[in-house]
């Protein structure tokens, strides 16, 4: 039996997803479909449980039914007893709260061996701290693992192919997880470097705002082209000084997370910077989107690693000065444009 076959066999058949967002529903969901044994959704009490649990329905970004065969419970306990895989899919800001409560549960449960898989692209807005490494200390555990890449939940509720990278120090557990989450329509890779997957899909998400003003501002493509690569090299920077490896950067959680992100509307951080690009507010622009933009909140926390690490990241800057409202879009542009010359 080959290495290969032997993960199949062990795949986890027991995948608990903490979130009933876009994205966490999309997973439980996906899961659901292509056969996974048992597969619980939590979602925390309240309306829009009582409408999920009724219907069943997951109607953003594009409907979908979850069939019986998905659990779905507000029971934090019964959602993760004997969980062999627990996906967290809150937000960054959320995060910390989440894992301590999962702590509390699972602290005598048969569960204790669970491996966790956080889908969560942010920084957590006290410590600076990636999702895996607030996770794991809450949890007291090292197997939390970090999955990320171009993954745009309407084009995998439609049916559509794409692939995504999960990391963690130990291979061969970024491989359990690799199997056991990887359908037919999701190919999943597994990589050793963990920071290098976590910052490559949090930061993308600062630039994704730059983007979406370009195309507001009708920059063209020359002018977008030069930003997405400008940064790809602030998102290289900073990683590599945060631990990651460079080439990292340059692979689906990285660059081809970056991609996807800013080509469109289907993203809401693209949509954030469009926004502000037609002269909304931040308030305005996030009433509009409806829902967590994450790269708002990275925005200021890479800001802060900035000046608490002295690196030069100028697209961040200006992406922050737009959101604090201290400077507009247009402006933004014409001060990166009107940096001293330098080499690349």
């Amino acid at each position: 039996m080959t290495s290969s076959d032997r993960n199949r066999e062990e795949a986890a058949q027991r995948v608990t997803v903490l979130g009933g967002g876009a994205w966490g529903g999309t997973l439980a969901w996906l899961l659901t479909e292509n056969g996974v044994e048992s597969v619980r959704l939590y979602r925390r009490p309240g309306a829009a449980f009582d409408k999920l649990l009724s219907s069943r329905e997951l109607l953003e970004p594009l409907p979908v039914r979850l069939s019986e065969s998905c659990s779905i419970t507000s029971d934090l306990g019964e959602a993760l007893d004997g969980a062999e895989i627990v996906i967290l899919a809150c937000t960054s800001s959320s995060m910390a709260a989440v894992v301590k409560q999962v702590s509390q549960v699972m602290s005598d449960s048969r569960s204790s061996r669970s491996t966790f898989v956080s889908v969560v692209k942010g920084l957590d807005p006290g410590s600076l701290k990636r999702m895996s490494e607030v996770a794991a200390e809450a949890l007291g555990t090292d197997r939390v693992l970090a999955l990320s890449g171009p993954n745009l939940a309407f084009e995998i509720r439609s049916g559509l192919p794409c692939a995504a990278v999960v990391a963690h120090k130990n291979l061969s557990l970024a491989q359990y997880v690799q199997h056991s989450l990887s359908t037919p329509g999701f190919r999943l890779y597994a990589s050793e470097d963990i920071a290098g997957v976590e910052l490559g899909g949090t930061l993308k998400n600062v630039i994704a705002i730059a983007a979406g003003a370009s195309d507001g501002l009708k920059l063209g493509v020359n002018a977008k082209s030069a930003l997405l690569t400008r940064g790809l090299a602030e998102m290289v920077r900073l990683s590599a000084n945060l631990g990651a490896r460079p080439n990292t950067l340059f692979g689906l959680s990285g660059m081809g997370d970056l991609i996807a992100t800013c080509q469109g509307p289907l993203s809401r951080n693209y949509r954030i910077g469009m926004y502000l690009a037609e002269n909304a507010s931040l308030e305005e622009a996030l009433e509009k989107v409806g829902s967590v933009a994450e790269g708002v909140q990275t925005t200021n926390s890479v800001c802060e690693l900035s000046k608490k690490l002295d690196i030069d990241l100028p697209i961040a800057l200006q992406v922050q000065a737009t959101l604090k409202g201290t400077t507009t879009p247009k402006d933004s542009i014409m001060t990166l444009m009107s940096r001293p010359l330098a080499k690349e």
